[in-house]
């Protein structure tokens, strides 16, 4: 078979003296010795521009009892010295290869395939898939953008990376894949709570690692200092999702619209969305009118709460006896009326027939509502299955929103306002602030709504309300350590009724332990570096590199809530929780502080203690 492919390869010359010297370069560089031409020679006896010397990483040498045969092999295919020696083979070839069959065995290793597996097999096989996860990520991340760097491209005539990029498409969807695995097999099959697998890469591998084809940043001090510094560069899109890049509304000159998805903080591509939308959301959605409205003497808030008790004690009864009791609908159904009062002034009314009614509760539906909105896998085939229904429901929306008492008198920004923070200030960038039309505020603010509006209240409802029926499950596949950790108040817990400061700590601290947003995405503005990634070293990073601030590890960071991070103790981390000086980053900001926090903190801490109070056996707050 060799001589026949020696007849088939055409005759080659003798190597020129520059590929020479290139190639003793390279590989006295991984050897950290001189090589002699004769080892040399026979690996390739061209020098052209389409050869490249791979000078990312250690280039291996073949063995030296094998060089003889390789010898004879490259001398029928030139280009085998390059592929062999290439650090793309060990740095992403084969971490690749090792992934899909660590992901593969990680699915089938417990609940629904395995049911008997125990939990210290199981994170094991979790820790080896993450680990090999770690080493392909590195590779995605450190050549973000670059399609073909580091890939021998001239091999089998570019097709490897050829295609329109194919393998490099292929390689990035799988990195998001695999990163996201396990908590996707956590979460789906109920082998233990999606913030496991935050908690256990730390434990694992450090403060940096990756997660979801992202640079994961873990703890606290990093992660609060870029919250509150950091220029984050949010791209167009909310995180970045290489199965589904799907883009929002965009303006009329063509930027996208959606406010989370454009940069802010003192970053160079900020266009002034960011800002402007935090602007007239605090000056029409969230203001002294809206908290009036919020008030427990509104007749809409006692309709609610009235609601809200009837409902509660009726599944709480059920669930007492050992009958089905229905499940949290309820919850969802305050919380969304509410949302609509306080944000826009909108009674959904007890009509289930209306238009208002069936439309704000198609917007707390994370299916497909918020599929549509949100970059998820799914998506896709969600917004086609759902195209009509979708176009209808969100028409609607923007009708509501449109004719609300909220927006009755809105105006386009004209001037950065007086209250602006510096760092709001330098998100304008020097411009001012970008004249919003009420059309485009509301393509902005349905997004807005239907992700974080309606689905962040209630999510943190939900983590309340368990209290009563018997707790959130952690998982059968979880440690002693992660079954102790709460994720809500207690079964039992003695809720403060009738004390609203104590109320917001318990559902402050309910937010830490149950988050309901685990991460923040933004894109490096700059190259950066990190002292240790994943136990790995040093390593650097390109701009444009996809970074995620984890909510959840920040949560059980003992630098911030001591040895007893992992308790539920509303009371002992108050001062952390709530004030001038908390360092709690639930609400996307540190404490109160921070331009990108959350406009609608305000909003979602009086629906939470309205929820509470309603439930109140002494009907401190709503009499009977």
């Amino acid at each position: 078979g060799l001589a026949l492919a020696r007849k088939m390869v055409p005759a080659m010359g003798p190597p020129s003296a520059s590929y020479m010297e290139r190639k003793r370069a390279a590989v006295g560089r991984a050897k950290g010795s001189t090589i002699d031409d004769a080892r040399i020679a026979p690996r390739g006896g061209f020098d052209t521009p389409d050869v490249k010397i791979m000078s990312r990483g250690a280039t291996p040498l073949l063995p030296r009892s094998t060089a003889s045969s390789a010898d004879s092999c490259c001398a029928a295919c030139p280009c085998l010295f390059d592929f062999a020696s290439s650090c793309w083979l060990t740095g992403c070839v084969l971490p690749l290869c090792a992934s899909v069959c660590c992901t593969c065995t990680l699915a089938c290793a417990g609940p629904p395939c395995s049911p008997c597996t125990t939990p210290e097999c199981y994170m094991s096989l979790e820790r080896m898939q993450s680990a090999v996860h770690n080493h392909v990520a590195l590779w995605k991340l450190q050549h973000q953008g670059e399609p073909s760097a580091g890939c021998p491209c001239y091999m089998c005539c570019g097709c490897l990376n050829g295609c329109c990029g194919l393998f490099w498409v292929l390689m990035d969807m799988w990195t998001y894949i695999g990163g996201g695995a396990p908590i996707t097999f956590n979460s789906v099959f109920g082998r233990s709570a999606g913030w496991t697998t935050y908690t256990r890469r730390q434990a694992w591998f450090g403060g940096t690692f990756a997660l979801s084809s992202k640079l994961c940043i873990a703890d606290a001090d990093r992660v609060n200092k870029q919250l509150l510094d950091g220029p984050m560069d949010r791209d167009y899109y909310l995180g970045v999702h290489p199965l589904r890049p799907m883009s929002f509304d965009t303006f009329s000159d063509g930027k996208k619209s959606f406010p989370l998805a454009l940069p802010s903080g003192a970053c160079p591509m900020n266009g002034g969305a960011h800002a402007t939308f935090h602007s007239s959301f605090g000056r029409y959605l969230w203001n002294d009118k809206a908290a009036e409205r919020m008030q427990a003497s509104n007749p809409v808030v006692q309709r609610a709460a009235a609601e809200m008790k009837h409902n509660f004690a009726h599944a709480k009864r059920a669930f007492e006896a050992g009958e089905d009791w229905g499940g949290l609908w309820f919850v969802d159904l305050f919380c969304t009326r509410l949302v609509f009062l306080g944000m826009v002034g909108v009674d959904m009314g007890d009509d289930p027939s209306s238009e208002v009614y069936r439309t704000a509760m198609w917007a707390q539906n994370n299916n497909p509502a918020t599929s549509r909105h949100m970059v998820v896998p799914p998506g896709e085939v969600i917004g086609k299955v759902y195209a009509a229904q979708i176009e209808e429901k969100v028409a609607s929306l923007r009708k509501i929103f449109a004719a609300s008492p909220a927006l009755a008198d809105y105006e386009p920004l004209e001037a950065i306002p007086e209250d602006a923070s510096e760092l709001r200030r330098a998100d304008y960038h020097g411009h001012p602030p970008r004249r919003v039309s009420k059309a485009e505020f509301i393509d902005q603010l349905v997004p807005a709504t239907i992700i974080a509006g309606l689905l962040g209240p209630k999510t943190l409802a939900n983590a309340l309300m368990m209290s009563f029926f018997g707790g959130l499950d952690i998982g059968p596949l979880s440690t002693a350590e992660e079954r102790a950790t709460p994720q809500c108040p207690p079964p039992g817990f003695d809720f403060p009724f009738g004390d609203d400061d104590k109320l917001r700590l318990v559902i402050l601290e309910s937010l830490r332990l149950a988050p309901a947003v685990y991460e923040t995405v933004f894109l490096l503005p700059e190259e950066s570096s990190v002292a240790d990634y994943a136990g790995l070293g040093p390593k650097r990073f390109p701009a444009g590199c996809p970074v995620m601030l984890s909510y959840v590890n920040t949560a059980f960071d003992p630098a911030i809530w001591g040895n007893t991070a992992r308790d539920f103790d509303p009371y002992g981390h108050a001062a952390e929780l709530d004030g001038p000086q908390a360092r709690f980053n639930g609400f996307n900001g540190v404490g109160p502080r921070g331009q990108r926090a959350c406009p609608g903190r305000g909003l979602a801490m009086a629906i939470m203690l309205h929820m509470l109070n309603a439930i109140d056996p002494h009907e401190r707050v709503f009499a009977s």
